[in-house]
Parts: C-alpha cells; structure tokens; sequence
C-alpha cells in the first residue's frame, strides 16, 4: 500500500453516510453466490458480459470468477487503475447494471462509471480516472458525480457491500446512479456524442475489489416505456403488482424497468466541501 494511499477522504458538510446493502459474501467460508433470501439478487447470476482485463503492461488488476470479479492493485499501489467491460453500449437500448464493493474503500478514489475506450487503463499517479475528461462519467465513493474534472452532483457514497447501479439509457443518452436501488437522479443527458461508450470501474486503493452482480439490457421499445411509466404511477403499480404470469418471469429477470427515477435533468446544489476536489 502507497503512503498516499493512507490519506482519508475529503470530508463534506452534512454528509450522509454510506450504507451496505446486505452481508452476502461476508463470511470467508462461502463459496457459492450470495443468499436465497438476500433481495441482492447474486444467485440469480444474469450478467450478460464481464470485465476486461488491460492488454498492454503493466497490468494493476486481476480478473476472478469468470470475468466478474475485479481486484486492483493485488500487490501493492503504484497509482490509478481502470478495468471496462468487454460490451460497447449500442445505441438505441437501456441498459442496467450493478456493481457491489467487496472491500472497504479508501484513499484517493474507488469509481464506477461509464467511459471511452480513450480513458488511461493506467496512470502512475494517485487521480480519479473516471471523471477527469469530457470522454468518461463517474461516481466517486465520496459521493461525487463527476465529468471534465468537475464535481457536477452529490450523493451519499458508497462503502464496503453497497450495490451501485448504472442506468444507461442509449435511445435518450441519459445516465443515472443507483445506491442500493435507490435513485440518485438522472445526472447527464449528454451520452449520445460519443461514438463508443462502455462500463468502467477504477481505483487507486491496493487490494480493492468490486464484483458485478447484475448486468442486462433491453432494447428501447413502447414496452420498455409503458413499464416504468406504470411504475411511475400508483394505478400502474396496482398493475404491476398483479402482472398475468406470462410476465411475472420475463420481469423478475428485468426488475430495473420498472425501477423509479428521481426523474431530475438538472444536477441538485451540491454541499459545500470543506476542501476542493483534490483527487483531481
């Protein structure tokens, strides 16, 4: 572990702290995915792709578990480092996917996020990778909602056995983060300038592992559509709730359309920090 790496992270005023989502994972005995009767959904193992490794040298991370586990800086931390996913986000789908932190973050930055294959899979510097341009959008486990090295929205954060969503949509060319399948608010609208956009997770932290537990997509349709405006309705949800058991199944598998949105197209004030944003 880098010295750098012990500093703690930058305080806010009012800080809502992060919360885990559950305890699956948490005894080191365990060796199948996640719990019956956890509502993580891990057993259900719908991961339509897997994280990529780096090809060139060196490589700061390690690859478990068929592709969905990540584990970055095995050995010790020389600076930043980024993993993406072997899918590229096609125009015209929506996309969702979730990620837990499998260990306690800490130091400069651990961010999940989406991003051009122009993001630096290294940086022998302690900096947020995701972020810091015009071609990449992350969350920070601070809470901040960054792009273009600028802080643009706030959330709580995340720790050790939260679930991060990413909620892609490629008709519209918005995005929006989850903690814990709760709505953070639907951050940029800006995704369709970029030619190939894909999931990114990175960080500065030795021996720091996030795990993909979810990961689907559907393509836009009046379908998709109808779904989350039901969901955005008391009268819709009664509908929901007693769906023909044709699409019971169908979504159970997709829970996340009919996921709400904080439905926000302008970023919330963001608190005061105490100090500016440092990792950048």
């Amino acid at each position: 572990m880098a010295e750098g790496e012990a500093k703690e992270k930058t305080p806010y005023i009012n800080e809502t702290l992060p919360e885990r989502y559950c305890e699956c994972w948490e005894s080191e005995d365990e060796d199948e995915p996640g719990d019956p009767d956890c509502g993580c959904g891990e057993e259900r193992e719908i991961v339509d792709w897997r994280w990529k490794l780096p090809r060139k040298s060196p490589r700061w991370a390690d690859l478990f578990e068929d592709g969905k586990l990540v584990v970055f800086h095995p050995l010790f931390s020389s600076g930043s480092a980024t993993v993406r996913g072997n899918i590229v986000l096609k125009r015209n789908y929506n996309y969702y996917w979730e990620v837990k932190m499998m260990t306690h973050p800490y130091g400069t930055d651990v961010m999940v996020g989406v991003g051009t294959r122009n993001i630096p899979e290294t940086v022998r510097d302690y900096t947020s990778c995701i972020g810091n341009s015009h071609d990449s959008y992350g969350l920070s486990y601070t809470g901040a909602i960054c792009q273009n090295k600028e802080v643009v929205d706030d959330c709580p954060g995340f720790c050790k056995g939260t679930i991060i969503g990413v909620m892609v949509d490629m008709f519209r060319g918005t995005l929006e983060f989850y903690l814990n399948r709760e709505p953070q608010g639907v951050t940029f609208t800006d995704l369709l300038r970029h030619k190939t956009l894909y999931p990114v997770v990175s960080s500065t932290a030795a021996l720091s592992a996030l795990r993909l537990t979810y990961a689907s997509s559907w393509e836009s349709s009046l379908m998709v559509n109808s779904a989350r405006m039901l969901a955005a309705s008391e009268s819709g949800l009664k509908f929901l709730e007693n769906m023909p058991p044709g699409l019971v199944s169908t979504m159970d598998e997709h829970f996340w359309l009919v996921m709400l949105s904080a439905g926000r197209v302008e970023p919330r004030p963001i608190r005061k920090r105490v100090r500016e944003c440092r990792r950048f």
